[in-house]
């Protein structure tokens, strides 16, 4: 009773010894925390289900709807999530190698003898066993194990965040270039009406003996050419949608209804804070800092080759013939090695351990060069387009203020058909100008974001 009693204590404390260590290297700042014990949420936008994609697709969607979307049909969104589960299951199976193992058995046998000459003889037979077992060898090698299943898990979803951001930027881009084709064709309707009404005034004024038959042949053709461009406006739309349909993961024959965008969300800081923020912010960089961590832990594990290893197991086994359990049987052991000589083995093992962590040091400085790039550019795109906007909105203005000044000489016979078509091109121009300047504007912002690891 006293080696049950031993031995049920040391299925107890072992376990708890090992998790305590565990939490106190992972805790002591060493590590990244567990993915799944932080307070970031790697999707940030829920995933919409199924009865929810119909009802969105049915009205008019949002930025917001879209990226839901993209995320329940995105195969590279499921493909991380599923790694974050599989890399949370890793995690378990690492922490289940501290803990014990119970297993209880029982069978029932019958026989039959006849040997030749001889009366026939039946046997039976009936067993049961009930066992436990902790074996633990390689104690910090586990906990090791353990501390790169929670940093990979981390990586896990980091890489899930990452894939979120890539969506987010790539539908707000979609979203947007939808959005300006369909401002386009408003613009393009307004410009046809422009030359409709001068087609129409050009024929009245000829009709009257006041302007010459070239100045209804030129507004007829002016107005055709409109028509023209209006209905390569009314494609991009189609195209524009479809574009979008398939960064969202579905398809439909129809033309996606979109809200307008109104207002975008300005970044106000300077450039150095812009990268500052990608560094802290960026997955893939906290990734890489991570795989630092790994592979200073495999460094750490390599080492231990040199140093003795200490085993530990425990067995308790109660068992019968009779199904009484009345037999039992009791293991401890406690057991070390001491390395002498690997052929070099280890000695091996470390240096390469040391080279793989140089590569990720040097892979690290790579990437924090390309993400300095990409701010770089990215904040570049934005400044610029944010400064094109105001001088656009200065043209619209003024080429708005031109036309109106051609059309009233063109009606009191002091300009002519030339004239007011210029007026008429250099205002729609100066309007799609606009548009593109906005949207250039969302769109840097967009990738801005997605370059600091906003969503």
């Amino acid at each position: 009773m006293k080696k049950f009693n031993l031995l049920f204590v040391a299925f107890l404390i072992c376990p708890l010894l090992a998790y305590a260590a565990d939490d106190l290297l992972y805790s002591s700042g060493l590590y990244a925390q567990d993915a799944t014990e932080t307070d970031k949420d790697p999707l940030r936008i829920t995933p919409a289900k199924a009865e929810e994609i119909d009802a969105m697709l049915a009205g008019t969607l949002t930025i917001d709807d879209c990226i839901r979307i993209a995320l329940a049909n995105s195969p590279k969104a499921v493909s991380a999530n599923l790694a974050l589960q599989e890399a949370q299951v890793q995690v378990n199976l690492a922490r289940g190698e501290f803990l014990p193992t119970v297993k209880a058995g029982a069978s029932q046998g019958y026989t039959v003898s006849n040997p030749a000459g001889q009366p026939t003889t039946d046997h039976g037979s009936h067993n049961a066993q009930a066992q436990a077992q902790l074996a633990i060898s390689g104690f910090t090698d586990k906990v090791r194990a353990v501390n790169i299943s929670k940093l990979q898990l981390s990586q896990a979803e980091l890489e899930l965040r990452n894939q979120v951001s890539l969506i987010s930027r790539n539908v707000k881009k979609a979203y947007y270039t939808l959005a300006s084709a369909i401002r386009a064709v408003d613009i393009r309707q307004k410009s046809r009406d422009l030359y409709q009404e001068q087609y129409d005034r050009a024929a009245e004024f000829y009709k009257q003996g006041l302007r010459p038959k070239v100045d209804v042949t030129t507004a007829e053709v002016n107005l055709n050419n409109e028509k023209l461009r209006l209905i390569r406006a009314q494609n991009l739309v189609k195209t524009a949608s479809a574009n979008l349909a398939n960064t969202l993961g579905i398809t439909t024959p129809k033309q996606l209804q979109i809200a307008q965008v109104e207002t975008v969300e300005k970044i106000d800081m300077s450039f150095d804070e812009a990268v500052k923020t990608a560094y802290e912010n960026r997955p893939d960089v906290e990734s890489s800092h991570t795989s630092a961590k790994i592979g200073q832990i495999r460094v750490n594990q390599a080492k231990a080759g040199y140093l003795p290893t200490l085993s530990f197991s425990a067995g308790f086994n109660k068992y019968s013939d009779d199904l009484r359990l009345d037999n039992e049987e009791t293991k401890l052991m406690l057991s070390i090695d001491v390395p002498i000589f690997s052929a070099f083995k280890t000695y091996n093992s470390v240096k390469q351990a040391r080279l793989n962590l140089e590569k990720i040091n040097n892979s690290n400085r790579s990437l924090l060069n390309d993400v300095f790039l990409e701010v770089q550019r990215a904040y570049i795109a934005m400044q610029e387009a944010g400064e094109s906007v105001p001088i656009a909105e200065l043209n619209v203005e003024k080429a708005k203020e031109n036309l109106e000044l051609a059309q009233g000489r063109y009606n009191e016979g002091i300009g002519d058909s030339i004239e007011l078509k210029d007026a008429e091109v250099a205002y729609t121009d100066a309007e799609l100008s606009l548009l593109t300047a906005r949207y250039d504007y969302a769109s840097a912002i967009a990738d801005l974001k997605q370059a600091m690891g906003m969503n």
